[in-house]
């Protein structure tokens, strides 16, 4: 929770806010979601239900099938997660009535104004869906925020998922494109979760040396740092490395050295685990082609007559970092990115 601005959160849903919240992927939001989720329950003001709607990513353009999907993650995610079943009970009577373009946001007006407690709605990877199912799913929640005061609904929707949602390029049925920002413009507020910082990514190794003992070259954490400035998967996956894929560091009584430090360095670039393999696939998409293109050039000031959406979009990716200069995000993405880039072209 410490990678989010709480404060800032918790203002927001207090105000009825509706917001984004995106990060890169792998970097541990969905388990943060679950703990805000978690905090906002515990505190007894507000009824908050995280739900995922990947499985809808496959109906495209079949509205129905999605939406179907989408209100079956709701009704079941408050069912299990919440043991709410009111809303299992609903479900058939609203779907006849309202149908594809209208069972999301009627469900949620029902269940507002069933339940003792303003609900917070928080939707994971909803960057995920295409088409027109996204769309239906955008319109419904921004039809269902403008009704209030006089139609009950969600206190506040948070969107989630890798991009914010004014990089959401939503291609329809009859061949229009429909910027996320217009389908859904009731967003007050994009919020980014960030990297650990320095000091929290010695302070996660410092858990495992409390815990076993295990001595590390202090050497080993400037190293840490140029090589992952951060980045979540790539702390963990490097600990992972360091503490388990060599067999001989299971030894709790085994230091770890600088030396081996490197080797597990080399030995996650060259594993093309599926965090560094999905970098290739981001590498496609001519926006961030252009602007990683550039920085590899090596003049970040060739990058000053770029969109800044576009560069702003590769930087909710995860993929560079905008200060104090520009780059690429860290060492092992400056390996391994150029390799990935020539493969990919």
């Amino acid at each position: 929770m410490t990678r989010l601005d709480w404060e800032e959160i918790r203002y927001l849903i207090a105000a009825e806010k509706s917001f984004v919240l995106h990060a890169p992927r792998q970097t541990g939001k969905t388990s943060t979601l679950l703990a805000m989720m978690d905090v906002l329950n515990q505190s007894g003001e507000y009824t908050a239900l995280y739900m995922g709607v990947e499985s809808a990513q496959a109906a495209r353009n079949d509205v129905a099938g999605g939406m179907k999907a989408i209100v079956g993650s709701l009704v079941e995610g408050a069912a299990n997660r919440l043991k709410d079943v009111r809303l299992r009970e609903w479900r058939e009577s609203v779907w006849e009535i309202h149908a594809e373009f209208g069972a999301f946001r009627e469900l949620l007006s029902r269940w507002a104004k069933d339940n003792d407690k303003p609900i917070v709605l928080m939707i994971d990877e909803v960057d995920a869906l295409v088409g027109d199912t996204l769309i239906s799913l955008l319109r419904q929640l921004r039809d269902g925020y403008i009704g209030r005061p006089g139609v009950p609904f969600a206190q506040s929707v948070i969107l989630c998922g890798v991009r914010d949602v004014r990089d959401y390029r939503i291609h329809t049925s009859h061949n229009e494109i429909i910027t996320g920002g217009s389908a859904f413009n009731i967003k007050a507020e994009s919020l980014r979760m960030g990297s650990f910082s320095q000091a929290e990514t010695e302070a996660l190794y410092a858990q495992h040396i409390a815990e076993t003992g295990q001595v590390f070259d202090p050497a080993i954490f400037p190293e840490l740092w140029e090589d992952t400035h951060g980045q979540p998967w790539l702390v963990n996956a490097m600990g992972h490395e360091l503490t388990w894929k060599d067999k001989a560091a299971r030894d709790r009584s085994t230091p770890i050295t600088l030396e081996q430090y490197r080797a597990a360095r080399e030995r996650l670039i060259y594993s093309r685990a599926t965090h560094l393999d999905q970098l290739a696939d981001k590498l496609r998409e001519p926006r961030v082609h252009a602007v990683i293109s550039r920085l590899l050039a090596g003049n970040a000031l060739a990058t000053g007559d770029m969109p800044s959406d576009d560069l702003l979009y590769v930087e909710d990716l995860g993929l560079i970092r905008r200060f104090p200069v520009m780059e690429i995000a860290n060492r092992i993405y400056r390996e391994v990115i150029p390799r990935e880039l020539t493969y990919s072209t």
